[in-house]
């Protein structure tokens, strides 16, 4: 018999696929923790940290009547 038999249990292989699919899990993860953090860190730095700026980018394309939400 020239054939070699495995003393290892059969599901032994298949550990290397389950860690590569918990990596692939926590890659997904701190991806989209990431992306989410670059939305939030976009907002703060494009909209303005006073209404009185968007009220003049408003009136100069409406009337005064149609900005008064401020």
């Amino acid at each position: 018999m020239s054939s070699q038999v495995s003393m290892l249990p059969r599901s032994a292989g298949n550990r290397s696929a389950d860690t590569s699919i918990g990596e692939s899990t926590a890659l997904r993860r701190l991806g989209a923790t990431l992306f989410a953090s670059v939305l939030v860190s976009a907002a703060f730095v494009l909209a303005p940290e006073q209404p009185e700026q968007q009220a003049s980018i408003c009136q100069q394309h409406h009337s005064p009547e149609a900005c008064r939400v401020w």
